[in-house]
């Protein structure tokens, strides 16, 4: 019996979920062409781990969670990248002559024995789930790390003894700078690359984490020639030098493609890209995966559930606000329903979403597109973010007349977004009747999993917190990464988010119409529950997840 036909047996019979939330996420699946497993994910009815031991169970074979697992190189090598892509299966340890497998099929016999002829060793396999193998994958990109520079450094020097030549010598060396760069910013697990001109070099650096570093330096030479690559590949105006512009373009690596979104900027030496680089390929993260836990994703999950009225997600540029958006967009797509979003930019392309891109030029702005929405009949609205008074007039309409409203707004906490919507001309009463939901959200980097130890923090960093806190911190263990390969010797691998989640009760409602201080607002709401921003930051820092100096950091952002 093949998985596909036997995973519903599988997960009824285990009592995880009934026949009909399994029929529902099949036609889900089917309808949004993403896996099912997939939509039982989103839909949080059963969590990776739970259904990875469950298909192990099902084949008959251990279960390995490779999320956070380092794979030693010489135990990667054993099997080529590309038996290991085309087989879906990763080696993640040996011992004597035993090789263990992370596979998406276990009974693939024919990977088995292909496995077995190229590392001369025997295999024993094990079931991890298709994101598990996905990310696994991604460490034999590591090794072009050790490549990168020597390729980087061959393909300057041709450019440069070629900068006499004509132009089609000088494209081939720059394509593969830029192919590298992409590559490696892959590879590292970079969210941004800049490309910056200075006055005698150009300086290339990733944001990785949320923080920027410097990478490598190139000549200002060849400067020229690789804006022009990127400005052909976005279908941008070559000879314009004086204008900022912006486009995209889509980058294959394996068998991931990665969305690149592109910003050109002139400045005094000359022009500065920044490439923001979003994996087309990755699977949308789950609520649970963002870091919403517990009470929080009750509250999140229940809001959702609501026909109409608005959830608003707020924070400053950078804190992943979209993402969440873009998570809730995605348990929320179902085919009963009509979606449309509204966004400056378009970010992630979501199928059976009708989305519609700002473009200022057209007079196509967030009020004059949210109108057009309106006559489009949709269920649920996205708008990228409310920035004036008419585009949060139009979305408070259009939660009272029976749509649910997602949005975003820039301000630091959850009861901060009161007032920016009465700044911005709203009624007290109109607010008050139509928010459901206020998410504040930052994000923190994680330990690294392969260095974390534990630590008794500075007393500075202590009272620190306690003063931003107004009560002693009574958490005695803490932990923090030592820096290690994996990790660049930085101590963080990846991001979480830390939330403070505001729901508008009878008590808030009041206020919000009396036209209370935000003080008065946050005060009501931790009398009822809330937890604030830095404290969901040290509850992580006390799991393990992040540390206390990072929590305390983001927060003074």
């Amino acid at each position: 019996m093949a998985l596909p036909d036997a995973l519903k047996r599988i997960l009824t019979n285990s009592g995880y979920i009934t026949e009909e939330q399994y029929d529902s996420a099949l036609k889900a699946s089917q309808d949004l062409d993403k896996s099912i497993t997939d939509i039982l994910l989103f839909r949080g009815l059963i969590t990776e781990e739970a259904l990875g031991k469950l298909v192990a169970e099902y084949y008959q074979v251990p279960y390995i969670s490779l999320k956070n697992q380092s794979i030693p190189p010489e135990v990667l090598n054993l099997i080529p990248e590309q038996t290991a892509n085309a087989f879906h299966m990763v080696p993640f340890s040996q011992k004597d002559d035993q090789l263990f497998m992370a596979m998406e099929d276990p009974h693939d016999i024919e990977a088995l024995e292909f496995a077995k002829r190229s590392s001369k060793l025997n295999i024993s396999p094990y079931y991890t789930t298709p994101a598990d193998i996905d990310k696994a994958l991604g460490q034999y990109k590591q090794n072009i790390k050790a490549e990168f520079k020597k390729i980087i450094e061959e393909n300057v020097a041709q450019a440069q003894a070629d900068k006499t030549s004509d132009q089609s010598k000088i494209e081939l060396p720059v394509t593969r700078i830029l192919d590298t760069l992409l590559e490696y910013a892959f590879a590292e697990g970079a969210s941004d690359i800049h490309i910056e001109v200075l006055e005698k070099e150009v300086v290339v650096r990733f944001r990785i984490d949320g923080i920027l570093h410097d990478i490598l330096q190139l000549p200002k030479e060849i400067h020229s020639s690789l804006v022009a690559r990127i400005k052909i590949l976005s279908s941008l105006k070559i000879d314009e030098h004086r204008m900022p512009q912006d486009g995209r373009f889509k980058f294959k690596i394996e068998a991931n493609f990665i969305a690149l979104r592109v910003s050109i900027l002139p400045t005094f030496f000359g022009e500065n890209v920044v490439l923001r680089l979003l994996a087309e390929s990755a699977r949308p993260l789950s609520l649970e995966e963002l870091g919403f836990t517990g009470n929080s994703l009750e509250l999140i999950t229940r809001n959702i559930k609501r026909p109409h009225g608005m959830i608003l997600v707020t924070g400053p540029t950078g804190s992943g606000k979209t993402t969440t958006l873009y998570s809730i967009l995605n348990m929320l797509n179902t085919p009963e329903v009509k979606l449309t979003t509204i966004e400056d930019p378009v970010e992630y392309g979501v199928k059976r979403v009708n989305q519609v891109q700002v473009n200022t030029a057209t007079g196509l702005t967030f009020a004059a597109g949210l109108r057009s929405l309106l006559r489009h009949d949709p269920d649920i609205i996205m708008i990228g973010e409310i920035r004036d008074a008419e585009t949060a007039e139009i979305a408070i309409h259009s939660a009272l007349t029976g749509h649910l409203v997602l949005s975003t707004l820039h301000t630091n906490n959850a009861s901060g977004a009161i007032p920016r919507f009465l700044d911005m001309g709203a009624q007290g009463f109109l607010v008050a009747s139509t928010v459901n939901l206020i998410i504040a959200q930052r994000l923190v980097r994680r330990i690294c999993s392969s260095c974390i130890t534990k630590y008794t923090p500075e007393k500075h960093i202590l009272e620190s917190i306690e003063r931003a806190l107004g009560e002693p911190v009574t958490v005695e263990n803490f932990y923090t990464g030592q820096g290690c390969k994996e990790c660049g010797m930085s101590g963080y691998k990846g991001r979480i988010g830390i939330y403070e989640i505001m729901e508008i009760d009878t008590h808030i409602r009041n206020l919000i119409i009396k036209r209370s201080s935000a003080n008065d607002i946050e005060a009501q709401a931790l009398k009822n529950g809330m937890t604030k921003l830095l404290e969901d930051g040290i509850n992580k820092a006390a799991a393990g997840i992040t540390t206390l100096e990072e929590a305390l950091r983001v927060m003074r952002e």
